[in-house]
C-alpha cells in the first residue's frame, strides 16, 4: 500500500535522513506544534508496513502518557490519510504492542527510570529494528542511551523495496531543554561538531501549515520564556518548575565587575564514580581564577593537587573546602585542617536568617543565588568550562515536598539521571559559600517566608 505523506520542509529534511545508509540518530526538535509527533508515528506505521518481520519502539517516559497522547496522534494519522483499519494494525493493550498483518510490529514502551533497575537492565533482551522517542527531554540520559545498543537487531536487510535500509535508525523529538537534548544535540549542531551519523533538525510552529493562527497569537502573548521556548524553539531559554537560578544571573556570573581581593581560597568537588569529574577551583576573594578537572584520580593523586595548588597560591588550609561525603573523606584527611564539607551536613545558623533549609548544601546554592544577583561573584574560564557551568546551574531545581517546612534541592544522583552527567563544577563553586555564610556581618537575604510554598519559589 502507498501513501504518500504530506511533509513539511522540515519533515522532509528528516526523511531523507531516515531513508539514508549513513544517519542513525535524527533529532527532530523544538517548538511546540512542529509536527514532530506526526512525522514520529507516520514514519514508525510507513516501515512497519514495509518490512515483514521487523519490530520497532515507540517511547515516552510514562507509558500512560504516550497512550494518551503519542498514540492518539497514531490514529489521527491514520484518519488523516484514509488507511484502512486492516492496515493500522491492531492494538493489544494487554502487551502494550500494535502488530502488523506482515508480522511487523510496534512495542508501546515505558521509559521511566525505575529504582530497582538502575542500570535499565530491563532493555538487555530487546531486540529491535529502530526506535522512535517522544518528548526525549523528559527521558533520563542514560536509558536513551541503553537503548540505542538495542537498535539494529531485528532484521535490518533490505529486501524488495528500495526506501528500506540496512542502517538502523533513532530518532528522537522533543521541545528546548537543557538536559542530554542540550548537551548531545543543539550544542554540537551550533558548534559544528556533530559527526556524520547524526542528524539535527530545528523545527518552529510556523513549520506547521496546520496549526491554527489562533495558537500562535497565543503564544506571542505569553511570558518572554514560554514565547523564547515554545514559540520560537530557542534552547537557551527553559521553563522547568523549581529552578533556583535564572537565565540572566547565569550569564552575568561570567561578566560581573568585582571588587579585587587577595585572600585566596580552593574548593574540591570529588568524583564518586570513573565517569564524573574531580573539579578544583581557585579563588581570589569571589572570583575565580584558576578550575582544574580530572578523572578517575585516586585520593592520594587529588590530595597531591591541592597541595601544589596551597603551595603555588599561598593559600591558607582553613580556606580549603573538600567534598567529604561517604569515601571521599579520605582526601580531607590528608589535609589536616581544611574544611571538611559534607553535602547533607547542618545548615549554619545566620543572623536573622528566617529560612529552614533542609542542608548544608541547599543553604550554599540559596547563598550563591543571593551573591550572584548582587553580582559580586565572577568566573573567568574557557568557553567550554563556562558552557558546562552553565547547564549545570541552569538545572538546579528545588524540590517540591509537600507538608515539608523545609527547603531542599533536587539530589544530585536524580540531577544527573536528567542531566546525563553530573553537576561537578556547580557543586564545586556552591562549595566556596561555606566561607561566606561563616562571616558574621554577611547574613543570606531575608525574607517573610516561614511556611514553604513551592509556587512562591519560582521565577
Amino acid at each position: 500500500m502507498f501513501v504518500e505523506f504530506h511533509a513539511t520542509e522540515k519533515q522532509a529534511e528528516a526523511i531523507k535522513y531516515l531513508n539514508d545508509e549513513v544517519t542513525t540518530e535524527i533529532w527532530f526538535g523544538g517548538a511546540a506544534w512542529g509536527s514532530k509527533t506526526r512525522l514520529g508515528v507516520f514514519s514508525i506505521w510507513s516501515f512497519c508496513m514495509q518490512l515483514p518481520w521487523s519490530r520497532r519502539v515507540v517511547g515516552r517516559k510514562e507509558l500512560v502518557n504516550l497512550r494518551r497522547t503519542t498514540l492518539a496522534t497514531y490514529y489521527k494519522v491514520m484518519e488523516f490519510y484514509g488507511i484502512p483499519k486492516d492496515y493500522r494494525g491492531v492494538l493489544n493493550g494487554q502487551t502494550n504492542t500494535i502488530k502488523f498483518p506482515n508480522w511487523s510490529e510496534i512495542i508501546l514502551l515505558d521509559l521511566a527510570a525505575q529504582p530497582s533497575d538502575p542500570e535499565w537492565t530491563r532493555f538487555w533482551s530487546l531486540e529491535i529494528t529502530w526506535a522512535f522517542i517522544d518528548e526525549a527531554n523528559e527521558v533520563d540520559a542514560k536509558g536513551i542511551e541503553m537503548l540505542k545498543t538495542r537498535i539494529g537487531r531485528q532484521n535490518t536487510f533490505e529486501i524488495n523495496w528500495k526506501t528500506v535500509k540496512k542502517c538502523p535508525k533513532f530518532l528522537e523529538c522533543f521541545n528546548p531543554n537543557k538536559g542530554h537534548v542540550y548537551n548531545d544535540y543543539y550544542k554540537p549542531r551550533k558548534e559544528g561538531t556533530l559527526p556524520p551519523y547524526r542528524k539535527f533538525i530545528r523545527a518552529t510552529a510556523w513549520d506547521n501549515p496546520y496549526l491554527p493562527k489562533e495558537y500562535i497569537e497565543q503564544l506571542e502573548r505569553a511570558d518572554e520564556i514560554t514565547k523564547q521556548r515554545l514559540l520560537y524553539g530557542n534552547f537557551d531559554y527553559d521553563d522547568t518548575p523549581g529552578k533556583l537560578f535564572r537565565w540572566d544571573e547565569i550569564s552575568d556570573l561570567f561578566e560581573a565587575n568585582i571588587q579585587p581581593n587577595d585572600t585566596t581560597y580552593i574548593t574540591c568537588d570529588v568524583a564518586r564514580l570513573w565517569s564524573d569529574n574531580t573539579v578544583i577551583i581557585v579563588r581570589k576573594g569571589l572570583d575565580w581564577i584558576d578550575i582544574r578537572t580530572f578523572q578517575g584520580q585516586t585520593t592520594d593523586q587529588t590530595a597531591n593537587v591541592i597541595k601544589e595548588l596551597e603551595r603555588f597560591y599561598n593559600c591558607r588550609r582553613s580556606n580549603i573546602a573538600i567534598d567529604s561525603d561517604w569515601v571521599w573523606g579520605g582526601v580531607a584527611d590528608q589535609l589536616r585542617g581544611c574544611v571538611n564539607f559534607v553535602n547533607n551536613g547542618t545548615p549554619i545558623v545566620q543572623k536573622d536568617e528566617i529560612r529552614n533549609y533542609a542542608n548544608l548544601k541547599t543553604q550554599c546554592y540559596f547563598k550563591l543565588k543571593y551573591l550572584m544577583e548582587k553580582r559580586e561573584i565572577r568566573i573567568t574560564t574557557s568557553w567550554e568550562i563556562k558552557d558546562r557551568i552553565q547547564i549545570e546551574l541552569d538545572n538546579i531545581l528545588i524540590k517540591d515536598l509537600e507538608g515539608e517546612n523545609k527547603i531542599r534541592l533536587e539530589s544530585k544522583e536524580d540531577m544527573k539521571k536528567r542531566l546525563g552527567h553530573s553537576p561537578d563544577y556547580a557543586d564545586a563553586i556552591c562549595m566556596r559559600m561555606y566561607r561566606e555564610l561563616n562571616r558574621s556581618n554577611s547574613p543570606i537575604e531575608k525574607t517573610e517566608i516561614i511556611t514553604v510554598n513551592f509556587d512562591d519559589m519560582l521565577y
